[in-house]
């Protein structure tokens, strides 16, 4: 659990952390979420979809090591908390690491950890992978903690109205192939966890967004992260809309 609180904040850090909600709202409503929402879910499709989102997990868990280790003392304990549910899961919940959870919901629509292992990326994921990474390495500590931090956010079902994308992906599933959501581990999983951790950026605007230069890395971070996202929830629409032609 995420410990730093930090209290008095400034109207410009508020002023910045609601702008960051309606940005991460805006997402929901871009042409290329809209895609991903409108394309249809087959068996094929979701197999192929859920290997690149697999890819897209694991680019996380990489990007998160990279803002880690240029970050000051009290980010990273933020980090390595956060970390710790993806990695080695939640004890207090009895919950798997979330790259587990991945492969035991692969199951569900015909995957096998082989599948997850052993099926290369394809080349928008490696584009979006790349692009992240970048960011992670170059940008200054905050802005790069923003690039990471932002897409918990973007998940975070109290703050998303309409529902955050593990669950309007997973009622997806549900309603177009039949997977319950109890078999939809991940998906299950991020709906709860992503509540505390989409929390992680707005508690580092109030720590470290007193300052104008501050708070103008953390928006740049966290706009240029969501391009990157909003092409690669497209590349994903488009994933299914193959798939779906071809059973048509």
């Amino acid at each position: 659990m995420v410990t730093t609180t930090v209290s008095n904040s400034s109207s410009a850090q508020r002023d910045l952390k609601k702008q960051l909600i309606e940005l991460a709202n805006a997402q929901f409503t871009s042409p290329e979420y809209q895609r991903l929402f409108k394309a249809r879910f087959t068996a094929e499709g979701a197999k192929a979809y859920w290997v690149q989102h697999a890819h897209f997990n694991l680019n996380r868990r990489d990007v998160w090591g990279f803002v880690q280790g240029a970050s000051p003392m009290d980010i990273k304990k933020m980090v390595w908390e956060h970390e710790e549910d993806e990695l080695a899961g939640s004890r207090e919940r009895q919950v798997a690491d979330h790259f587990t959870l991945v492969i035991k919901q692969g199951a569900a629509f015909g995957l096998t950890a082989d599948d997850f292992w052993n099926t290369p990326q394809m080349d928008t994921t490696f584009a979006c992978a790349q692009g992240w990474l970048n960011l992670a390495r170059t940008c200054p500590w905050l802005e790069g903690f923003a690039t990471a931090s932002c897409l918990e956010l973007s998940n975070n079902e109290e703050l998303i109205r309409g529902g955050c994308i593990s669950r309007r992906i997973g009622e997806k599933c549900r309603d177009e192939l039949g997977v319950p959501m109890r078999k939809q581990y991940s998906n299950a999983e991020h709906v709860v966890a992503d509540v505390e951790h989409g929390s992680m950026l707005l508690q580092v605007v109030d720590i470290y967004g007193d300052t104008e230069e501050g708070r103008g890395q953390i928006l740049s971070g966290a706009k240029k992260s969501w391009a990157i996202e909003r092409v690669f929830r497209g590349f994903t629409g488009i994933i299914l809309e193959e798939y779906a032609a071809k059973a048509a």
